[in-house]
């Protein structure tokens, strides 16, 4: 239990385009949030077995993302990972990739 609390407390906001290219990243959960830039979704990745994550998308993703599908993300129904395809003129290609049981 002590590792899932020092897990919980060691998560670090990164930008989306710092991460590994082609690297699945499990995702543990979204929200919405402001930001100084506006609305945005924040999710919560797994970097490694004791690491966690935080990236706000980009904007376009606000109005893509639903309330049911961060609903269905959160809940842990359906499992999710997150892939960065790669970058255009400052902008981030990404990916959501079911993953397999």
């Amino acid at each position: 239990m002590e590792q899932k609390f020092q897990m919980a407390s060691s998560s670090r906001l990164v930008s989306a385009s710092s991460l590994v290219t082609g690297r699945r990243y499990p995702i543990l959960g979204g929200e919405r949030a402001e930001n100084p830039f506006g609305k945005t979704i924040i999710f919560k990745l797994s970097e490694s077995n004791n690491s966690i994550i935080k990236i706000c998308l980009p904007k376009r993703y606000v109005d893509v993302l639903t309330d049911a599908d961060l609903a269905t993300l959160n809940s842990g129904t359906e499992t999710y990972d997150l892939v960065l395809e790669g970058t255009s003129q400052n902008s981030v290609v990404l990916k959501m990739e079911k993953r397999s049981a």
